[in-house]
């Protein structure tokens, strides 16, 4: 609980996974991909439930058993890869209005850190709603679309038509790391969407020499890098 209002904590933990199969409880570092996030969770005392939601039928073999985690069935409709995350968290967010606080974290984030999540409860205080986000390494204004059957390139913005490109003069971009999204549930409901137009923060990544999000075998293997590394 935070200043006399509840906190709810969803992991959402899809079984079927395109790039990476069953990514979100393959094993690292010893334990489940998913655990990770979960024991972090665990650590902040002012978050009063977590929500493991998954269509995975024996997903309690992968999750070590807590009082503060409960599990929920996904259906085979918020299951489909077609169906955006946030259908689900939605989807929970109307059935449990008891939660002032609605967060959700993905299980591909396993090294945030934990600093980061309390900063996010902490800016409620000020915004509506706030989310992990981390500084793009390039600028966005140079990007490009490439279309893959007739090998064209398409400049996004007017930078590069205009040969403005030199990033010392380029207002430094942004994008969320996918790591967790808190809101009010009434914001939630009001907007459907995390994003408020006016009251929204960004808690940037404290550490973004060990950020990664896992989606692929490659983004796996870096993760395991980097655990060992720390190790050292």
């Amino acid at each position: 609980m935070y200043r006399n209002k509840k906190i709810l904590a969803i992991v959402p933990a899809r079984a079927g996974s395109i790039r990476l199969k069953n990514k979100n409880f393959l094993e690292l570092d010893g334990k489940p991909l998913i655990q990770h996030t979960i024991d972090k969770l665990l650590k902040i005392k002012i978050i009063d439930r977590i929500i493991i939601t998954s269509d995975k039928k024996n997903i309690s073999k992968f999750v070590k058993k807590n009082k503060k985690v409960i599990f929920e069935p996904r259906s085979k409709k918020l299951s489909s890869s077609k169906s955006p995350v946030f259908n689900t968290i939605f989807d929970i967010v109307k059935r449990n209005p008891k939660f002032s606080i609605v967060s959700y974290f993905l299980p591909t984030n396993p090294l945030l850190p934990i600093i980061d999540i309390i900063k996010g409860y902490k800016r409620l205080r000020n915004f509506n709603s706030v989310i992990s986000i981390i500084e793009y390494e390039d600028p966005i204004e140079i990007s490009l679309r490439y279309e893959k059957i007739n090998k064209k390139i398409r400049p996004i913005f007017k930078n590069l038509l205009n040969n403005k490109t030199n990033s010392r003069y380029l207002t430094k971009s942004y994008r969320p790391t996918g790591c967790f999204y808190i809101s009010y549930r009434k914001e939630i409901l009001k907007n459907k969407s995390f994003f408020s137009k006016n009251k929204c923060s960004g808690v940037l990544y404290s550490k973004p020499k060990e950020y990664v999000d896992i989606n692929s075998r490659s983004d796996f293997e870096y993760a395991k890098y980097i655990l060992r590394s720390k190790k050292i």
